[in-house]
Parts: structure tokens; sequence; C-alpha cells
């Protein structure tokens, strides 16, 4: 410290005087800085996450709903449920919110001087269906040149993935007993996830995979601009010329009305040398229609969320000869492995047929197609009258080859029947539209992982975010750096495209933080969500949110004003559970008995 400072800390220290030196030093803060006076700060986050909650049960994983969750200190409004590596789906974490030794949410004392032996051995005796084992690590390039805190793990499922790959379990459907009631569900107990490829590479700019590029994501909602216009309608010379009448009452019926409505012969003829009934859009073409001191855009809320985070991941391996082992052979081995984390063995399909019409309905065409193919022309319109009459025997005929005038009635009654239903079926679908059965019910799309790929960045055992649901869609594999052993290239290179299966809410993005066990933020039960941490529906301008079909939520705004809401609300009383909540009890039902209709019928 030099001289200068050592002044400044002594005029700090003095009281408080008209001539004090120190422009950040007030007397309103007793002597201390603009700031809060010394030891406030710390007076106030002693009461961090002391305080908590009971949890909607909408906002928490179902294990949750009765447990007390700390209240957030940046936001009045919610609950913190922040679980980390080793939290648990059951329980509430507020106590480890604060620093102490082992903080198991920080991974604990394994995730302390972590190295490759300790990782492997933590899976290998926890989840020894996602373990590490030594091979992944020796023929990488950085191997012992990067921090092993470094790492990032792709891993590569039979099935699509989530994020959390470490609580869930598999879970067996029981066949419906004797009433039809589906039995429950069948605990496997074991980690239904098995990791069917595995590779490591590490962060930074040495190994090509910055933290940067990795953890930038953009997010946000949809805007839809929109602009008031003055809209041209043809006011058909008062509107009678457009009514079907006036074209069908001839010439002198059409001359009576136009004088009715007071359209002389002169306006007929300038009209017609117009050629036109819009004056304003030819002639004032230039001007402007309407105020022009006017806002005339805003905009309004539109459908979706906007979440990006593509990444590219670079994996890089060496020649290397370990044990005798010939490097060559263990380096097409990395390679191969790699291929099956990329891509996939394919038979060869050479394209198919696809049959359309009569909703779909499939009935053989009259004659004997095979005798036309074979030339048989003569033989192919034998089988068309035989076919036809074949057709005619059984439609009116009395099943033995004879008729009756009871079975040619009882045909006719079929044939009628048949007319009737072609007629309908052609007024309904001209004027109502196709009958929904008969369409591609694209639909019934969930939110359910679609990608099999599962990523996590940093230490293993406290890692910084764990996304599953995430799919690799180009990879490039590259060879290079001169010949090594065996006349084979040194080293060798992939890099992947990584994306999202799908954008990430709120959410989804909290999720990832948070070692996939659900998101951070909770509301408290029995107060109003005036931040819909639920994602329920809500009101917005020019929106119509009855149109879709998948919108079975309450069709209100789910949070209350701000200004009727306090952090008091949110205590540690225990209330009942919200109105919205219950009004949603039946929701499973009702998505369940609407897709059975849909798919049985």
């Amino acid at each position: 410290m030099n001289f200068s400072d050592k002044i400044q800390d002594l005029n700090d220290a003095m009281p408080q005087a008209p001539n004090k030196n120190n422009a950040n030093v007030l007397g309103a803060f007793g002597g201390q800085s603009q700031n809060f006076a010394r030891g406030v700060a710390e007076q106030y986050a002693e009461q961090f996450y002391v305080e908590g909650a009971e949890p909607d049960a909408f906002t928490v994983p179902t294990q949750l709903q009765d447990k007390v969750i700390a209240k957030s200190i940046a936001n009045s409004y919610a609950l913190f449920n922040y679980q980390g590596f080793n939290g648990s789906l059951g329980s509430s974490a507020k106590n480890f919110y604060t620093d102490q030794e082992d903080n198991p949410l920080m991974g604990g004392d394994q995730a302390h001087n972590v190295s490759l032996p300790k990782i492997i051995e933590f899976f290998q005796t926890n989840y020894p269906k996602i373990n590490y084992k030594p091979a992944d690590f020796l023929y990488s390039k950085y191997y012992k040149k990067i921090p092993v805190n470094h790492l990032v793990t792709l891993r590569r499922f039979p099935t699509p993935i989530p994020d959390n790959i470490y609580d869930l379990q598999q879970s067996q459907a029981q066949k419906p007993d004797s009433s039809g009631a589906a039995g429950k569900p069948k605990e496997i107990g074991e980690t239904i996830f098995t990791s069917g490829v595995t590779a490591i590479t590490y962060l930074g700019e040495t190994a090509g995979n910055t933290l940067e590029d990795l953890l930038t994501m953009s997010f946000g909602t949809n805007w839809k601009e929109i602009e008031s216009e003055m809209e041209a309608i043809s006011s058909g010379d008062g509107g009678y010329t457009s009514q079907p009448f006036y074209s069908k009452i001839g010439a002198i019926g059409r001359a009576t009305a136009d004088a009715a409505q007071g359209i002389s012969s002169g306006d007929k003829f300038r009209k017609g040398l117009n050629s036109t009934d819009d004056r304003f859009g030819t002639t004032y073409a230039n001007f402007v229609l309407g105020p022009v001191n006017v806002v005339d855009k805003t905009n309004i809320r539109d459908r979706g969320l906007k979440f990006q985070n593509d990444m590219k991941l670079k994996f890089e391996y060496e020649l290397k000869s370990l044990s005798y082992v010939n490097p060559k052979i263990a380096m097409i081995d990395v390679m191969s492995n790699m291929l099956t984390m990329c891509t996939n063995n394919a038979q060869f399909f050479g394209g198919g047929h696809r049959y359309y019409g009569s909703a779909g309905a499939i009935a053989n065409q009259f004659g004997d197609i095979n005798k036309l193919k074979g030339g048989d022309f003569s033989g192919y319109m034998g089988s068309v009258v035989q076919d036809v009459e074949t057709g005619f025997s059984n439609l009116f005929g009395t099943g033995d080859g004879g008729f009756d005038a009871n079975s040619i009635l009882d045909g006719v009654k079929n044939v009628g029947k048949t007319m009737l239903g072609n007629v309908l079926g052609g007024f309904l679908s001209s004027n109502v539209g196709a009958v929904s059965g008969t369409q591609a019910t694209k639909a019934f799309i969930s939110g359910e992982p679609t990608g099999n790929w599962h990523l996590t960045v940093g230490n293993p055992l406290n890692p910084i975010v764990m996304m599953g649901n995430m799919i690799c869609d180009n990879a490039t594999m590259t060879l290079g750096q001169g010949l090594g052993y065996d006349d084979f290239p040194m080293e060798v290179s992939f890099e992947l495209d990584i994306k999202h299966g799908k954008p990430r809410d709120k959410g989804d993005i909290e999720n990832m933080f948070n070692a996939g066990r659900g998101r951070i933020y909770a509301s408290a039960k029995g107060i109003k969500d005036i931040l819909n941490l639920k994602g329920l529906e809500v009101q917005t301008y020019g929106s119509k949110p009855d149109a879709g079909t998948s919108n079975i939520q309450p069709n209100a705004n789910s949070g209350a004003a701000t200004s009727s809401v306090n952090n008091e609300n949110i205590s540690n009383t225990n209330s009942n559970q919200s109105d919205a909540i219950a009004s949603n009890s039946g929701n499973a039902d009702y998505v369940s008995n609407l897709t059975s209709m849909m798919i049985d019928s």
C-alpha cells in the first residue's frame, strides 16, 4: 500500500466533516459508504434461504408436494428448489444452500480434488449402466493435458433421454384387472437408461470447445407486428347488384332496380368507360386515405417460445502405444465407437407405395389384373364380366345362386343406403369439410424427449449443466497430422453438430442446471401464481386459445395483479391447495380417454 492509500484509509476512518475530501462517504450513512452501512449486508444475508413454504403441486415433483421449500432471494413470488448433483426428487435441499464442508449439492467430498480413478470408481459403484472406463480417456489427445474438471461427456442411448439420467427408474405397465382398470405400474428399481456409446472431450480453446460456445443460449417469446390499414371492400353499387336475384331479373328488371337506387344511365356509361368500380384505388392511388398523425402499428404475442443453443463438439484422438497394444488397431476401434455415436447401420430401401382415397378403404378392382399384365385381354374382359355377375349375385341373390322378390328388394335397399351415403358424404365434404377421422392426425405430439443423446458439461461429479433430449444431425471425421505407427494417420478428430430436440421453456432451461431434477423456481401453495410458473394458458390480445386441439388447461389469467400480492403472502403456514390445481385434476383422465377414443375408433 502506498502513502496516498494510507491517507485515504485514515480519512475514511475520521468522523464526518463538511470539508471531508472523500466524495464516496456521506454522513447519512453514519460515515460509511454510499451503499449499506458496514455489517448491514451481512445481517440481511443471514436471513437468506431460512424461511420457506410448501410448494404448489403443479410446479414440483410429486414427492415434494408436502415439503417446505426455501423462498427465493431474487424473486419475492417464487420458491427456490435447487437440488444439484446429489439432491433428490423427494426432499428439500434448503439446508445446504450455505457454504459448508463437503456440501452434497456440490458433489460432496467426491468432487474435491477430482481425478479419473475417482470418477470411474464412483460411476462403476453407483451408476454402472452409464459408467466411464479407462479407454474413454487414454487415447484422447488431451489426456493429462487439461484438468479433469473440464470434461465434456457425450452419451448416446438406445431410447430418447431426458436431462436426468440418475434418479428415474423403469416402470413396467401391468395388465388390467377383471374390472378393466389398469394395474399400478411396477417399479423395476433399476436405472432405465443404459448408455450404448460414451465419448469424452475437454473444455477450452485448446480442445476447440470453449465454454462460451457451448453455453451461449438465446431465448424469449415470439411477437408479431400488426399494422392498421384501410380495407378495400366492394359495395356493389349499394350491395344490391351482388345479390343473386339481380343477375336473374333481366335487363328491364335490372334497369328498374338501378333507377330505384338512383343509378342513372350516365353513371352506368361512365362506369363502363372507366372499367373499374374502384375509383379511389386508381384516381387517388397517390393519396393517403385517413389521418397521418397516428400510431398505426403494435406488437401482439405470437405462438411459441424462442430457444437457440446449437453447438459444435470437437473430439480429438491420437495414435498411442500402450502396453504393446497395436496403435492402429486401437485407433480404428476408437473410430468405430465414434461412428456408432454419430450414425447407424442401415438396410437398402427401394421405395414403396402409398394408396389413398375413399377414406383409406381397401377393395379389389374388378377383373384379374394378372391377365391384363400378361397381355390376355380377352381373358381379362371375361374376368371383369364374371366379377360383376358375382357381385350382383351376392347383392341381389339369395345366397345359393337364385333370385327372389325379397332378395332383390334387400339388394335395392342396400343400393339405396349406399347411394344416400355417397350423397351425404359428398355434401358434407364440400359444404362442411372433410371428416376429421380421415385426416392424418399430426396434432398428437407430446413434450416427451425424442433425442437419444445426452451431454454433461464440466466435472462429472459436480456438472455445470446436464442436457438430455439432444440430437446429432451431422458429424465430420478428419484424419491427419501425417502418418505414424503402421503407416496410419497420427490423429483423428470428430466435429459433431449437437442440437436440442425441441425448444426449451424456462423450466427446461432451469432443469439443465439442476441436474435434471426439475424446475428451480416453484410457486407457493395457495398463493396466486402471478409469475405463471405453472405455464398455464393466459389471455393475450388477439389470441384464440380454444382454436387448438391440445389446449385443455383453464383458459384464464393464472396470476393475480402484482399490486394484490406481496411477499408476506408466501409464509410458512399450511394452506389449501389452489383452486387452479383442483380444477385440473381430471386432465390426465381426459387426455387418456380422448387419445384412446381417437386411436381405437
